[in-house]
């Protein structure tokens, strides 16, 4: 009688596998500049999450974990840091005017936020003031809400009054998007009044009452265009709307035309010519150069140059976007960057900077490939790619899953007790990563297929491998101990058991 002699199950690499059941992400990924009046202070939360709750710090771009400062800045257990309100005389650069970022921290590992730039507005006295100017009837006034450079770029104008009532934008009043005042067709009338400027702290909330500026006008005389409003340099971000101004007096009206590196504009969709200039809507990098506007009318002429810079922001992204292997094998990454130029571009994981070394490559122009061999258990977590050109920067990130890839068996055959001519089929079910090789053998010896030995094999929807052994017509010889072998670049797994059963009986 065939029988079960014995079964066993070896397995010759430690086996670790690791299911994780964790994730880190962004809140606010677009988070890298925060500007709050010295009065007031203000919270910053950290930009990063995770499932299961993550461990929050915050760090100067230094790499220096920051304390808590008594009454001055103090970081909350929810990970929001705060910096109290001060006094000028308290002013500190390391903490008022610095460059800080925090990480997240759990189960799944450790990512870092972009860089987030904390600035903090002193509060300074002030004055906005408006000039007198001078046109002739028929003919356009500019006024202009002047206001000191410590402050411009804090200060936003928000209304322009005539005599204390506010003005509304209408056919001939226009308050430009840089809070120009623009007089059109201008009449003796407009000479009685007072105009002034009203402008508010972006910050602090405080406002300013300007001057009051009068209008001198005068009887039409012929004379070359003088400029008015122009520009010499803009900045946009692609996507955003654009206004060049260039307005000019003169006797009989100018005439406007506009190049662009030196080629005769051509109106589209996009570009539109307004009484205030050229107005770009949707802009792209490729709108980008040298402008000139060209004024003229039979009395001379004049023109307004400059330049405009559109930029694409920035944006990192890492291919593959998933990233599960095995211990002991190579894991390739590839940021692609688009945006800019000549930008700086670091790799980290788990919050620290990647550095080449014998088991790690950094390849590419812009060092966008990173390629590690002999990955061990502890090179999992979370793998991020930073890109940074002058104040900005982006940045992407991927969890990359290392587990134990040992094959091992999930399940398998078990005794046979057949009789001669009996079909017997065995099976072995077995999970690994990479996918494993299975291979069969009979006392040691490997199985020759033929037309009563088959193998086949099927991948499983959860990734496992079953192979099976098919004999359709079992004889004497069949008896003996069978074996399945799995095999990867992870190690090998193997089962076996012994075969027997009834002899055919005689007459």
């Amino acid at each position: 009688m065939w029988m079960l002699a014995v079964a066993l199950l070896h397995s010759i690499s430690h086996v670790f596998s690791e299911e994780l059941h964790a994730s880190l992400y962004f809140v606010n990924a677009s988070l890298q500049e925060v500007v709050f009046a010295s009065t007031t202070g203000t919270l910053v939360p950290c930009p990063a999450a995770g499932i299961p709750p993550v461990t929050l710090r915050w760090y100067l771009a230094t790499g220096e974990e920051i304390y808590d400062v008594p009454g001055i800045r103090h970081v909350h257990p929810n990970g929001t840091l705060q910096i109290f309100p001060f006094p000028p005389s308290s002013f500190n650069n390391l903490i008022h005017d610095n460059t800080y970022y925090c990480t997240a921290e759990n189960p799944s590992g450790k990512i870092r936020s972009q860089d987030v730039h904390i600035k903090a507005v002193l509060r300074e006295p002030y004055t906005v003031r408006v000039e007198d100017q001078k046109a002739m009837r028929g003919n356009v006034a500019v006024f202009k809400c002047i206001i000191p450079s410590s402050v411009e770029a804090y200060i936003t104008v928000v209304s322009w009054e005539k005599d204390t009532v506010s003005l509304v934008s209408g056919p001939r009043f226009l308050i430009t998007s840089t809070g120009a005042l623009y007089i059109l067709d201008v009449q003796n009338e407009d000479g009685l009044y007072n105009y002034r400027c009203i402008t508010r702290h972006r910050y602090t909330g405080e406002t300013r009452q300007s001057n009051s500026a009068r209008l001198f006008v005068s009887d039409p005389a012929n004379s070359a265009p003088s400029i008015l409003d122009g520009f010499e340099h803009r900045k946009a971000m692609a996507g955003q709307r654009v206004e060049l101004p260039c307005k000019a007096s003169g006797h009989p009206a100018p005439k406007y035309r506009w190049l662009k590196d030196n080629v005769p504009w051509e109106p589209d969709s996009r570009f539109r010519q307004t009484v205030t200039g050229l107005l770009i809507e949707n802009t792209r990098p490729s709108d980008s150069g040298s402008y000139v506007c060209e004024v003229w009318n039979n009395y001379g002429t004049a023109e307004v140059i400059g330049r405009l810079h559109v930029t694409q922001p920035l944006k990192a992204t890492i291919s593959p976007r998933k990233v599960k292997s095995s211990v002991g094998s190579q894991v390739s990454l590839s940021c692609s960057v688009t945006g800019t130029e000549d930008q700086e571009l670091s790799w980290y994981r788990n919050g620290e900077i990647i550095n080449p070394g014998s088991n790690v490559r950094i390849t590419g122009v812009n060092r966008e490939n990173l390629i590690m061999d002999g990955m061990a258990k502890s090179d999992g977590g979370a793998y991020q790619c930073f890109v940074r050109k002058d104040k900005m920067s982006a940045q992407d990130y991927v969890q990359v899953v290392l587990e134990d890839g040992t094959p091992k068996i999930i399940s398998a055959f078990s005794e046979k007790v057949v009789s001669p001519g009996e079909p017997v089929s065995l099976m072995c079910n077995v999970k690994g990563t990479p996918l494993p090789t299975i291979t069969w053998t009979l006392d040691e010896d490997p199985i020759v297929k033929d037309g009563s030995h088959r193998i086949s094999q099927i991948i499983t929807s959860e990734g496992n491998v079953v192979s099976y052994l098919n004999i359709s017509n079992t004889q004497v010889r069949d008896g003996g101990v069978y074996r399945c072998t799995a095999n990867n670049s992870a190690g090998v797994v193997l089962y076996q058991a012994r075969i027997n059963g009834q002899r055919a009986s005689g007459p």
